[in-house]
């Protein structure tokens, strides 16, 4: 009973430093086999001390006493994606740029972060504005994208999060 109570443990306390983690991270950052994680986790949300949401590609958890609003977790589940989160913080970075800025930036091919920039815009986190043939586009909500790194930014593991977060203390 002991090992269950500090393997609960451990994994609550992944999930209050890093919302919206899913299954495949917190096993691998927890290093438990799939089948007690999974039990676990759903012990944990039969007693209310998580809950988890599903996205189009992850069930994401977050702990229960954590006070997030739906658009927060949503850019979380976004942050935790490494290709959409390289492409937030240039936009961050240097608010307006197209697809192919992007792609040398984050050096990802073109057709790759237009992938992940439409699902962005689906998701009301970028917007997507038209100048004659380019695309440039925006975050729709910077101070809080940003806030949300910052506050989170343990939970990454991530060069270019503390890269930007150094040049957002400086600035």
């Amino acid at each position: 009973m002991e090992f269950e109570l500090e393997t609960r443990k451990r994994i609550y306390e992944v999930i209050r430093d890093s919302p919206g983690v899913h299954l495949r991270e917190l096993k691998r950052r927890l290093n438990i086999v799939i089948g007690s994680l999974q039990y676990n986790l759903h012990y944990m949300e039969k007693k209310n001390l998580i809950y988890s949401i599903k996205d189009e590609d992850y069930v994401r958890y977050f702990v229960k006493d954590r006070k997030l609003e739906a658009n927060e977790r949503n850019i979380l589940s976004f942050l935790r994606r490494k290709a959409c989160r390289h492409i937030l913080i240039n936009l961050l970075q240097h608010t307006s740029l197209n697809n192919k800025e992007l792609s040398t930036a984050i050096k990802l091919s073109p057709s790759t972060v237009s992938w992940n920039l439409n699902k962005l815009v689906k998701a009301d986190i970028i917007k997507k504005e038209k100048a004659g043939r380019i695309s440039n586009f925006t975050i729709v909500n910077p101070e809080i994208v940003a806030e949300l790194l910052i506050f989170y930014r343990e939970g990454f593991l991530d060069n270019l999060l503390d890269n930007f977060i150094e040049m957002w203390e400086i600035g």
